[in-house]
This record gives C-alpha cells, sequence and structure tokens, in this order.
C-alpha cells in the first residue's frame, strides 16, 4: 500500500479574510452591536449561524494575492454571480458536495427552488444549519444574492481595525517562523491554540488563516484540495495573559461542566449539547474558550471531531500560579 503524502502548508493571511471571518461572528451577534448598515446588509443576506460567509473564502483564495478587502469587493463585483453561488453553496467543499449532492448544489446554483428546498431539508449539509444559513439566499436569482453578499462586504469593511494589515502581516511571519522549526502537525497545534489537525485523503493542501476575531478563535473550512484552518491571532501576553485567559474560562459554571464531562469522557459536542441542554453554537463557544485556555484540545477533521482534557494543564497551572504569586523559587 502507498504511504500517505502528507499535506503541503501555505499561509494565507490578510483583510479580505479577516473580513469573511468577522461577517461570520456579526451573523451571529445581536444586531443592535452591527452599524445601521452592516445591520440591513446582514438582514438582507439572513444568515444567523455565519456559515456563508466561510464558504467564500475560496473566491478569495481562487482569487489569488494580495488577499485585501479592496480586491475581495472588486472580485465579487466582476464575479459571475452563478459562480458566486456555486461557493455559496458548497460546490467546492467536498464535504457539503457529499452531504448535498453535487446535482443540487449546481442545480440551485443556477436558480432551481425545488433544488434549494431539497438542500434546506438534508439534515447535515452545511452542518445542520442550512435553513438558518441559506433560506433568504436560495430563494434568490444569482444577480440579487451577488448584491445583498457585496453589500454586507463593504458595509463590513468600514469597520475594520485600522491597524488590521500590520496586525495580519506580523501573523503571517509568525506563522511562517513557526512552520519553519516545528514539524507540520505540531505547527498547527501551537499556532491554533490546541487543534490537533488530523490529515484527510481529501486535503493535498492546509491553508493557515490567521484572523482578528475573539468570538470564533478557530474557523475550518474547506475550498477545492484544501482544508482551510482560520485561527485569531494573539500577540504573547506572557503568563499574566494566559492567567487572565485561565480565569476566564473558568468563570462560568457551564463551562466548568462542560469541561467535567469531557474530563469523564464525553468527548463529541454533539454528546456535550444533549448533556448540557443547551444550543449548538453556545456549546461551541464554551469549547472555544476552554481550548483557548490551555484546558482543552480538539482533535480530528470533517470525519469526526473529539475534545480531550488536556492532562498536562494541571501542571502547568500549577507553575503558572506559583510564578505569578511569588512562591516558584519555594517548589
Amino acid at each position: 500500500m502507498t504511504a500517505r503524502v502528507a499535506p503541503s502548508i501555505e499561509v494565507a493571511a490578510g483583510t479580505a479574510l479577516a473580513l469573511l471571518v468577522r461577517l461570520a461572528a456579526a451573523s451571529r451577534e445581536p444586531r443592535e452591536r452591527q452599524s445601521e448598515d452592516l445591520r440591513a446588509a446582514l438582514d438582507a443576506v439572513g444568515d444567523t449561524e455565519g456559515e456563508t460567509w466561510l464558504n467564500l473564502f475560496g473566491v478569495v483564495l481562487d482569487a489569488g494575492a494580495p488577499f485585501t478587502a479592496e480586491r475581495l469587493a472588486k472580485v465579487l463585483r466582476r464575479s459571475d454571480a452563478v459562480e458566486i453561488r456555486r461557493h455559496l453553496l458548497g460546490r467546492y467543499a467536498w464535504s457539503w458536495c457529499t452531504l448535498g449532492g453535487i446535482d443540487d448544489i449546481e442545480a440551485a446554483a443556477t436558480g432551481d427552488t425545488a433544488a434549494g428546498a431539497r438542500l434546506l431539508a438534508k439534515p447535515r449539509y452545511y452542518g445542520g444549519d442550512a435553513a438558518r444559513s441559506l433560506a433568504t439566499l436560495i430563494e434568490l436569482d444569482a444577480e440579487e444574492t451577488k448584491r445583498r453578499l457585496l453589500a454586507a462586504v463593504e458595509a463590513a469593511a468600514l469597520a475594520l481595525p485600522t491597524d488590521a494589515e500590520e496586525v495580519l502581516a506580523a501573523a503571517e511571519r509568525a506563522a511562517r517562523d513557526t512552520l519553519a522549526v516545528d514539524p507540520l502537525l505540531d505547527a498547527i497545534e501551537s499556532l491554533t491554540t490546541g487543534y490537533r489537525y488530523v490529515p484527510e485523503v481529501e486535503a493535498e493542501r492546509v491553508v493557515l488563516v490567521p484572523h482578528l476575531e475573539s468570538a470564533l478563535p478557530l474557523v475550518l473550512a474547506q475550498h477545492r484540495s484544501a482544508r482551510l484552518i482560520a485561527y485569531r491571532t494573539r500577540a504573547d501576553g506572557g503568563r499574566e495573559e494566559r492567567a487572565v485567559a485561565l480565569g476566564r474560562a473558568l468563570a462560568d459554571a457551564k463551562r466548568v461542566e462542560i469541561l467535567a464531562l469531557v474530563g469523564r469522557g464525553v468527548c463529541r459536542s454533539s454528546a456535550l449539547v444533549e448533556a448540557t441542554g443547551l444550543s449548538r453554537s453556545t456549546v461551541h463557544h464554551h469549547l472555544g474558550q476552554l481550548r483557548e485556555a490551555g484546558l482543552v484540545v480538539l482533535e480530528g477533521n470533517a470525519r469526526a471531531y473529539t475534545y480531550t482534557p488536556r492532562h498536562e494543564a494541571v501542571e502547568e497551572i500549577a507553575e503558572l500560579l506559583a510564578h505569578i504569586v511569588g512562591t516558584e523559587d519555594e517548589r
């Protein structure tokens, strides 16, 4: 049997990709947090889960560098509207093609409403969020879909931090430095703060995408033969920042409950949803906080994701507290 060739690795950083993550996060937030223009644009798109924006990563990557917000808007304006719908519906994501069916995706992209209805009814397509993500857009023609997506991109671009390009460029350099010294899978786990990627036969390459969005610290997507791993970039604040992250993670009773469940072997997010009675998005939010604090690890790929406790965190926390309270030399 031929040995599996390890995927190649790339880093793609820029305000275009960061903007799409921002839109995904904004789609989930209360609308009063948004500017009037962005609120109206998001309402017109109708996605309350943010999944549509992640499928547009492919539009950015296909267009090539520079990955700037200005270029994204230009690419959307000049792109074929049906092709944008193909990206939106997951034609270039192997999981969505499997779960939705290529024929129905192609038909719905060109305006077949019956095919669109079939997609919305498929329970695992779009991660089970098809109706909440696509119900509005899938009823539209391609040109109107394009117009609404572009309006949201233009509105969100106005709120990008002024130093976004500089921060993302620094994150790209940091990623390349880490990849230069660490093995691929170790580098991914380090950069993402606790995601242990399991290579997939479909993924010939891995694309690392640093972004700025604290509400969505880790985003996993697919495009053609690439696994996309988008992660929040952060400055190294040292022990004090780690202590704050730990305190934040343990400051919520439900997060502590989830951590205890993971410790007892409840390792799938679906099982944690059932055990806690919380929504899927809320459980994922809590798990993200626990992962960023170094208390749990996410492992897997599109076939299966599991959470496991980081047992080494116990000793790390003791050392961290010993340093902060000044007893490190006594231990």
